[in-house]
């Protein structure tokens, strides 16, 4: 079973889109309603956690960590707060604009992969920018569990897989994995 998780309009073959009235990431009784005694093999979850306080991101990642099988994954996506374009910082600030009015952290590499950790995962981050504002990105395949808000899959990256220009509207992406 393959879950994800606030998918908003999104739909992925193979994936069970779910909302936040199914299965919230803040109430551990959603997710034993939803799964009772069964277990996702991954979770996708893409521009959600910036949603939760600090405090909420941590016990959301043990949530999650609980209702996956061993050897699963999480495939998670946040703003980056190391993007180094400041009009997409403000798009994406805490507290920010539209979409972003209810932001409540802004992640960067370390201080993300930290919440999962915490959580007993490990973390293999696929997607992020650096303090000096460079771009890594590891070969990552999305038909494990797509990203679109990517430097693969967005279209507004079309000129940077093209050679043609530095990424646009990037996000801070990790797998974390549940131990087998």
């Amino acid at each position: 079973m393959k879950v994800i998780l606030g998918a908003g309009e999104q739909r992925w073959n193979g994936w069970l889109a779910t909302q936040q009235a199914e299965l919230d990431l803040t109430r551990p009784a959603s997710f034993a309603a939803y799964f009772g005694e069964s277990r996702a093999d991954a979770f996708l979850c893409e521009h959600v956690w910036e949603h939760l306080h600090r405090p909420e991101a941590v016990a959301a990642a043990k949530l999650v960590f609980d209702f996956l099988n061993p050897g699963g994954f999480l495939r998670v996506a946040v703003p980056d707060g190391h993007h180094p374009d400041p009009a997409y910082l403000a798009l994406v600030a805490v507290h920010g604009p539209g979409p972003a009015a209810d932001h409540q952290v802004l992640y960067t590499l370390d201080t993300f992969t930290a919440v999962f950790e915490q959580a007993g995962f490990t973390v293999r981050p696929l997607e992020w920018w650096d303090a000096d504002h460079h771009f890594h990105h590891t070969d990552w395949n999305p038909e494990d569990a797509p990203v679109y808000r990517s430097s693969r899959l967005d279209h507004r990256n079309a000129a940077w897989r093209e050679g043609h220009a530095p990424p646009g509207f990037t996000s801070l992406i990790l797998d974390a994995l549940k131990p087998a």
